[in-house]
């Protein structure tokens, strides 16, 4: 056997044995994956029955889960106080938007091209 077949067989080899590799590899990170993907939806069912027991049972709570159900109602009451906030918020900005051009800079109100507040220009 010469010396550049001897040559070629080894890379042959090499080759042979990094794409064997290389398979390796990506049938673990597809396995991978998957294991990623099917936590993810036992995450979104286990959601789904807490959501669930926590709308079912409002009054006979279990010792055990109390708090978390506390907590829980704690967090709904805070989004609908934010929620409620946001809204008068926004209507306060539509009523203001009638009476003149909110200052993109500092927010205060004024009919004029620049802000007498910071000296911003307001756009049209």
């Amino acid at each position: 056997m010469s010396y550049f077949e001897e040559m070629t067989q080894k890379a042959r080899e090499v080759v042979a044995t990094a794409a064997e590799k290389a398979r390796g590899a990506a049938d673990s990170a597809k396995i991978s994956a998957a294991i990623i993907a099917e936590k993810r939806e036992l995450d979104k069912n286990y959601r789904a029955i807490g959501q669930w027991y926590a709308c079912e049972h409002k009054e006979d709570v279990p010792e055990a889960i109390a708090d978390v159900i506390a907590a829980v109602r704690a967090s709904q009451e805070k989004i609908a106080e934010l929620q409620a906030s946001r809204e008068a918020a926004e209507s306060q900005e539509a009523s203001a938007q009638a009476e003149g051009t909110v200052c993109p800079v500092c927010g205060k109100i004024s009919d004029s091209k620049f802000c007498p507040h910071c000296g911003a220009p307001m756009g049209e």
